[in-house]
């Protein structure tokens, strides 16, 4: 169990990557590229430890805490920008089915480790056991609405919204817990450091913002594809 704890999320990020990257690779290539180098990256620096302190912050944490920030949410920014603002990106994210998408999600079963970091007393419960848990819940919902789009691509928007928002809601539950227990607003036993150390780090640096970037995109596309069916019946 501890060889699967210390290499099961590099490993399942590596496979997501990959498998993404191979689907990618006659739509947009240009994105299976960068997305062997994300990973890449990303296993390199997950080895690095960002927080020095177990179970408690240290005042050393500060920079460590900002780098892991900017790591941890910039790429879904970039990722963002070059859907809406890159042509050539847009119109390749535009043919990929909404179910593709919904589907890339299945990885967050990876919660599990979190899971098992908190059974492990590396993690506190508001994290490790809530979030490891809502990281299961939106992976077994993601194969299920997938299926279910299958086919008709358009059916169930609301659906496919609610089901993003949860997925940022996951996320934005367990970066709130971090952040204050590194503020001090919120005293977690122990802290989340280990968050920001191997082998939980990976999912930090790949999961996190990949995740990010694919509710936020299905939400944009949602309410795009909804103006227009209002602009269309407003001609008619």
């Amino acid at each position: 169990m501890d060889t699967l704890y210390t290499f099961g999320p590099s490993v399942l990020g590596l496979v997501v990557a990959l498998t993404i990257a191979l689907y990618c690779w006659n739509r947009l290539r240009i994105a299976s590229v960068i997305l062997v180098g994300w990973i890449t990256i990303s296993l390199a620096v997950g080895q690095i430890p960002f927080f020095q302190g177990f179970p408690d912050w240290q005042e050393a944490d500060f920079w460590g805490f900002n780098i892991f920030g900017t790591l941890a949410f910039a790429p879904a920014g970039i990722l963002l920008i070059a859907s809406l603002r890159v042509r050539r990106v847009k119109v390749a994210l535009d043919k990929i089915p909404t179910s593709a998408f919904v589907a890339t999600q299945a990885y967050r079963f990876g919660g599990a480790f979190l899971i098992a970091a908190y059974l492990r007393g590396e993690l506190p419960a508001e994290i490790g056991l809530v979030s490891g848990i809502l990281d299961v819940i939106v992976a077994t919902t993601a194969i299920l609405l997938a299926l279910y789009l299958r086919g008709n691509e358009s059916r169930a928007p609301r659906l496919v919204m609610a089901w993003a928002i949860l997925a940022l809601a996951d996320f934005a539950w367990a970066s709130t817990m971090l952040s204050l227990s590194f503020l001090g607003v919120l005293e977690l036993t122990p802290a989340p450091v280990m968050m920001g150390n191997p082998p939980l780090l990976i999912i930090s640096l790949f999961a996190l913002p990949f995740g990010i970037f694919v509710s936020v995109y299905l939400m944009l596309r949602l309410r795009s594809e909804s103006s227009e069916k209002i602009a269309l019946s407003v001609r008619i």
